[in-house]
């Protein structure tokens, strides 16, 4: 890429982050608000615990307000590690979060750390697209940054780090650089515990290659297990060193959260905002991603490009961790976005279908957008927990939204397909806001 590219990429990173923290900012503005917004955006307010819905601006961001759910844990390992405060209950639970990202936090404030977070998701969007559609970088990094998934960027959690490791190590794999293919994967297994879906996912899919193409690559499968199984061992070993319990304690402290299996009686969720997505994912994810695997495995293909494997691992990762979460959440759909949408897998999909794959006729784009629609709405009424159109589903919309303007988009006339992915950009954006708002505001938890 010529440093001219680069720069007008820079551009496009540095114009979405400095949009975002202007539009929150205006939106914190009384006068701004009731003018434009107050009419069709109501936000929401904690008075002594109580959540309700009021007509209010959006509330003033604060150190103590990045301290929330995962956060807070993440802050408490950056301060002292994996030592157990006898005054604090949750410091008990500190060994469910891996070390790297807070130890990398000590380094920064939480401006800083946010930052860092927005500019690596940013950074890994460039590597995973110049991986699978090096021809497609700039249309890459206008697809993801319209979607509405992307709060958890603008927050100190571990998705901006974890991403770009995992992006870096890919990257290293496309261009036959072995050994930063594994730190890639030594640095995002200290990251994040994601043991148990990273093997898992990985002997599925060469299960998958055999049945599909009647080879096998074991010698991958053992450096990506085995750089997994290592590292999070090393890590399990020096959570040990400070609270001399177990060295599972990562994996058995997850209870503590209600993360154990169990059949699900009921599909729900901590938030309406978070469930019209976490629906989208659920549907998108096990119903796509099923469609395409019984797919690729009727084809019975003798031949493969070499990412390939990557794209089917993807599918098999997200359908994975939707069964993970419908049966160790209960059925509780809390974060499912997160882990699948704001992975890397799921945009290692979207480029793949950006690089390889045509879009589809006119018809069948809007009957697809039609069927996913119907079908989730019809899963909200089943499900009885939401109810109405109002701007919780915001987020489900344009998710639909940006389904269909992918698809199309190879049938858009070329002057109208930036400005189009700028309309999508711009809502987008306002919606991050909304929900970031939800975050100071001390509402309901949506990630």
């Amino acid at each position: 890429m010529s440093r001219k590219f680069l720069f007008s990429l820079f551009l496009i990173a540095a114009g979405y982050y400095l949009a975002f923290k202007l539009t929150y900012k205006a939106l914190e503005k009384e006068k701004i608000y009731n003018t434009f917004f107050s009419s069709f955006m109501p936000t929401y307010e904690n008075q002594n615990g109580s959540i309700n819905l009021v007509h209010k601006p959006f509330a003033k961001i604060s150190e103590n307000g990045y301290l929330v759910m995962d956060a807070s844990h993440y802050a408490y390992i950056r301060d002292h590690m994996y030592s157990v405060d006898p005054a604090l209950e949750e410091s008990k639970y500190s060994s469910g979060f891996f070390p790297l990202f807070p130890i990398t936090w000590k380094f920064f404030s939480s401006l800083g750390i946010i930052t860092l977070n927005f500019f690596l998701h940013f950074a890994a969007i460039l590597l995973l697209a110049s991986a699978f559609c090096k021809n497609k970088i700039q249309l890459a990094a206008v697809t993801i940054l319209a979607l509405p998934t992307l709060t958890v960027f603008f927050l100190p959690y571990t998705e901006g780090m974890f991403i770009f490791f995992v992006s870096l190590a890919l990257w290293a794999h496309k261009n036959n650089k072995r050994n930063l293919y594994i730190i890639g994967l030594a640095l995002a297994s200290a990251t994040r515990p994601v043991f148990l879906l990273f093997v898992c996912g990985a002997i599925a899919a060469e299960v998958y290659r055999y049945l599909r193409t009647g080879k096998t690559d074991f010698k991958e499968v053992l450096t990506l297990t085995g750089t997994v199984t290592i590292v999070t061992f090393l890590v399990s070993l020096f959570q040990f060193s400070y609270h001399r319990e177990s060295l599972f304690k990562f994996m058995t402290v997850q209870k503590h959260w209600d993360t154990y299996f169990r059949i699900p009686q009921t599909i729900n969720d901590w938030s309406r905002e978070g469930y019209g997505m976490n629906v989208w994912a659920l549907f998108f994810c096990l119903i796509f991603g099923g469609a395409v695997l019984i797919s690729g495995l009727l084809k019975k293909e003798r031949a493969e490009n070499d990412f390939d494997q990557w794209y089917y691992f993807s599918w098999i990762f997200l359908i994975g961790t939707c069964v993970y979460v419908l049966f160790f959440q209960g059925g509780t759909l809390h974060s499912l976005y997160r882990y699948t949408l704001c992975s890397p897998f799921f945009y290692v999909i979207i480029f793949q279908h950006m690089n390889n794959m045509k879009s589809m006729r006119l018809s069948s784009t809007i009957a697809l957008a039609a069927c996913l629609f119907i079908a989730c709405s019809l899963f909200f009424i089943f499900s009885g927990y939401v109810s109405g159109w109002g701007f919780s589903k915001i987020g489900f919309l344009l998710l639909i939204l940006n389904l269909l303007f992918f698809i199309l988009r190879d049938k858009i006339n070329s002057r109208y397909l930036y400005p189009g992915y700028a309309v999508l950009i711009a809502c987008g954006i306002l919606w991050n806001c909304y929900l970031y708002n939800m975050i100071f505001s001390e509402a309901w938890i949506f990630l």
